[in-house]
């Protein structure tokens, strides 16, 4: 599809000076090495409500059952800033189209995971939670893929990821002038082989739900976003090269009586070497794409499974 997936980013990882004490964090994966195939939109919820470079670190507290978003050394309170540019940006953003949001680890505002929350007085942490923005802005847009960026480091983390991503891209694009029934079952029928590799259960499940939907008379844009949330609920679990190996002899199936004895071996010891961690999946895929193009059996439904991100990004000679 034409045009590159828009992803909003903490703005550090952009390279942006913003942190609290006058730092970036850099992720050159995404600045550089990812440019041409991503365009990024640095967001940084605490210097949009007004905090400044530097600025005290924030912290996230539980008072009376509540979260809160404190500055640790002045004790100023920036939750009801936080909370209501949350909402705004939230519904903003989604509104712009982007296809995912890569958040900074260990932030306050923006952390998805393991931040600490701290008691009223900040002598301890009781628990870890989530950043203040970020809870916000999952609540919201659960449809949304989001990661944080250092597991971006990881590239099988990062590989299914950006296959999230694109997923959600082609939905955007098939619905850009708006869903109807036949739209919807499309993409169903475009992607079932790629939810079949990540999450193999999901495929029956949004089937049941697209026929149900439509029996109830539900509106094709609900049907559409339920759809989506329900797909990227199930994706946010990475998948596993067993399902990916399984899914690969699926499509070998289809082709598998007309290639010789010496052909068919070849492929099945490379699809069993990924399966055994022995290969990386470029391997097989590579085999794969010949033989689809030589028996001219390349459909949408395959090439979403075996091109989940751009082959530029040379991602699959590394999972």
């Amino acid at each position: 599809m034409s045009g590159k997936p828009v992803i909003a980013v903490s703005a550090c990882l952009a390279g942006q000076k913003v942190t609290h004490n006058g730092d970036a964090a850099e992720l050159r994966l995404l600045t550089k090495e990812w440019s041409n195939h991503l365009d990024l939109l640095p967001i940084c919820p605490e210097i949009e409500i007004g905090m400044e470079v530097p600025r005290p670190a924030t912290v996230l507290i539980k008072d009376n059952d509540k979260l809160k978003l404190f500055s640790q050394e002045n004790s100023t309170d920036y939750t009801d800033r936080m909370l209501q540019y949350s909402q705004i940006q939230s519904d903003y953003l989604a509104s712009t189209g982007i296809c995912g949001f890569i958040f900074k680890n260990d932030s306050a505002s923006c952390g998805l995971e393991k931040v600490g929350v701290y008691n009223v007085d900040f002598s301890r942490i009781i628990h870890n939670g989530r950043g203040l923005f970020a809870t916000v802005f999952t609540a919201f847009n659960p449809h949304i893929p989001t990661i944080e960026g250092e597991k971006l480091n990881d590239v099988e983390q990062a590989e299914h990821f950006l296959a999230r991503v694109h997923f959600f891209h082609e939905w955007q694009h098939k619905g850009k002038n708006g869903w109807n029934a036949n739209k919807i079952m499309q993409f169903h029928n475009e992607n079932k082989l790629f939810l079949l590799s990540r999450a193999p259960q999901i495929k029956r499940v949004l089937g049941r739900l697209i026929a149900t939907r439509l029996d109830e008379k539900a509106h094709p844009e609900i049907i559409a976003l339920e759809y989506m949330t329900k797909a990227q609920k199930a994706l946010h679990f990475m998948t596993k090269k067993g399902r990916i190996a399984h899914t690969m002899e699926r499509v070998f199936g289809r082709f598998s009586h007309q290639l010789s004895k010496q052909e068919r071996q070849e492929l099945i010891e490379l699809i069993h070497g990924f399966r055994q961690g022995l290969v990386p999946r470029s391997a097989p895929l590579l085999l794969l794409n010949k033989y689809l193009g030589r028996y001219n059996l390349i459909d949408k439904n395959i090439n979403r499974f075996i091109n989940p991100v751009p082959l530029e990004m040379d991602l699959m000679s590394q999972v």
